[in-house]
């Protein structure tokens, strides 16, 4: 683990609770919640020096957490794993999902990340194209796109567009809040594993591939220099301070962070 005080600019390495594969990490008002290999979750506290380990009731990999908006927090991962953990809980409950209902033969999907839209609907990646849509916090899912490549990240614009990123070039975006989605061509076979905005651009990073776009995901551009042609980026965030900025920090492999 890694944090920065000075945005971004340097990095020191940060107390971490110990060796396991941490695949993502939640800020909230009590301190960041970590996830990640075999169903294993932490709360940190806000200094970052302590941890305390969270009940998960799984052993499945834990690929993605956020924090809702109510104060709870929702982790997904792998064979279907949805879980949520009410504010102040040491714990994380099992949420219950009618594979059989949803998905052909029932089978439960590698889930991959899990966001919260500005209308306060969850929305959820997962294998085979799918977007799972809950406007209840997670009581009731339906199923909204599907198509031969994963969905790997989801990320929603602050104009309201929703854009979602995967295999093989895959990006599709939204504009009635994840009800319907619209395949947009990327002019890659590269995998794309995230995407955010900064300003009215949105840039997605992947294996080997840097992609951005300056008309709300119509349209993707290449950036091509010997950095993205050679290395794969994975997390990625804007963070210029207002819509007239376009900024952003994204790390990958080798450990490195980059800021563009």
């Amino acid at each position: 683990m890694m944090s920065s005080t000075n945005d971004g600019s340097n990095w020191n390495k940060a107390d971490s609770p110990g060796e396991f594969a941490a695949m993502d990490l939640a800020v909230t008002s009590s301190g960041p919640v970590l996830v990640g290999q075999s169903g294993r979750a932490y709360e940190g506290s806000l200094d970052g020096k302590s941890w305390n380990i969270l009940e998960t009731g799984t052993t499945q990999r834990l690929l993605s957490v956020m924090s809702v908006s109510d104060g709870s927090q929702l982790a997904v991962g792998a064979f279907g794993t949805i879980i949520k953990r009410d504010p102040g809980s040491a714990k994380f409950d099992q949420i219950a999902v009618d594979w059989e209902a949803l998905v052909d033969d029932g089978f439960e999907p590698h889930l991959y990340d899990v966001a919260e839209t500005a209308d306060g609907t969850i929305l959820v990646s997962a294998e085979f194209g799918m977007i799972l849509r809950s406007e209840n916090g997670g009581k009731d899912w339906s199923v909204h796109n599907k198509n031969d490549s994963s969905v790997f990240a989801l990320h929603q614009t602050l104009g309201g567009t929703l854009i979602g990123v995967g295999q093989a070039g895959y990006i599709i975006s939204s504009d009635d809040d994840g009800v319907n989605w619209q395949e947009r061509s990327s002019g890659t076979n590269a995998n794309l594993l995230g995407v955010s905005s900064s300003g009215e651009k949105i840039v997605v990073v992947g294996v080997r591939a840097v992609l951005d776009s300056n008309d709300n995901g119509q349209s993707w551009d290449s950036l091509k220099n010997r950095d993205t042609e050679r290395r794969w980026y994975q997390g990625i965030s804007g963070v210029s301070p207002d819509q007239t900025g376009r900024r952003f920090i994204a790390a990958g492999q080798f450990g490195q962070i980059i800021k563009f």
